[in-house]
């Protein structure tokens, strides 16, 4: 059996694979990782030690687990490759160059290409920064809720958008595009709705992932872009990558399991290690 583990800002994922199956298990951060903590792991898995080939560990401070625990090999992975190599799996793109975005509690942008992995951009504006100016704004810290609250307002009721600053197009962009984040909060008096300032953070958060993005793929001369991460998971990241590619010859890939894809590159990256 092998085990992985990425060690993220606000979510642990572990990866178990069994007799060719992956089970995936996702609990909160907390803390510095430890050897404890793994030996705590193994005790909850319940399977024999002997059986477990070797854990694989990356993100965060992984640094500081030990190479040996209880005789069992522990494999340390850098995050950029580990990025890059999941989200090529999950993403099913092998056979030419592109740019894994991981869209976590901030974003980073993985060019991969043959094997290579180099870290070509990122922004520390991810799903961290939806949580927390939710909770500073709205009161609201529960992603799903957020999502929800989101998904029934309009941004529009925050943001100066094109049409209300310009009266022709700006390139190809559509008049409902955000010229100003917030920027008709100043200028008007009446009270913002809680959804519509939900759907306002969201939207600022989801528009800078996409253009820092697009701009990754523009700079590597790349077409395709994966993306993995939980913020995935806000509808609107997947709406501004759908206008991304009309405006451009984009090719957007959301493939399901993204949350692990991290973890999952760890472990693939252990098994191509000789035993």
């Amino acid at each position: 059996m092998f085990i992985s583990i990425d060690f993220g800002i606000t979510n642990t994922d572990v990866l178990l694979k069994k007799e060719g199956e992956l089970i995936h298990v996702a609990i909160p951060s907390e803390g510095i990782p430890s050897d404890q903590f793994l030996l705590d792991l193994l005790d909850e898995i319940g399977e024999s030690e002997s059986e477990i080939k070797g854990i694989a560990v990356t993100g965060g401070h992984h640094q500081k687990l030990s190479s040996l625990v209880n005789g069992i090999p522990i494999i340390h992975v850098n995050e950029i490759e580990a990025i890059g190599e999941g989200g090529k799996e999950l993403g099913g793109v092998f056979d030419k160059p592109s740019i894994v975005v991981s869209a976590g509690s901030g974003t980073a942008c993985v060019f991969s290409h043959n094997g290579e992995y180099i870290h070509c951009s990122g922004t520390g504006i991810g799903g961290g920064t939806i949580i927390g100016l939710s909770k500073l704004i709205i009161n609201e810290h529960n992603p799903e809720k957020i999502q929800q609250l989101a998904e029934l307002g309009d941004h529009s009721n925050t943001d100066l958008i094109l049409s209300d600053v310009v009266t022709g197009p700006i390139g190809k962009l559509p008049s409902n595009s955000s010229a100003v984040n917030f920027g008709k909060i100043n200028k008007i008096n009446k009270k913002i709705s809680t959804e519509d300032l939900a759907a306002g953070i969201v939207n600022m958060v989801c528009q800078t992932i996409t253009r820092i993005s697009a701009s990754a793929s523009m700079a590597f001369d790349t077409k395709d872009l994966i993306l993995v991460g939980r913020t995935c998971q806000f509808t609107a990241l997947k709406d501004a990558f759908k206008q991304a590619s009309r405006l451009t010859d984009l090719n957007i890939h959301f493939p399901s399991k993204g949350e692990y894809a991290s973890a999952l590159g760890a472990m693939l990256i252990m098994q191509k290690k000789p035993q």
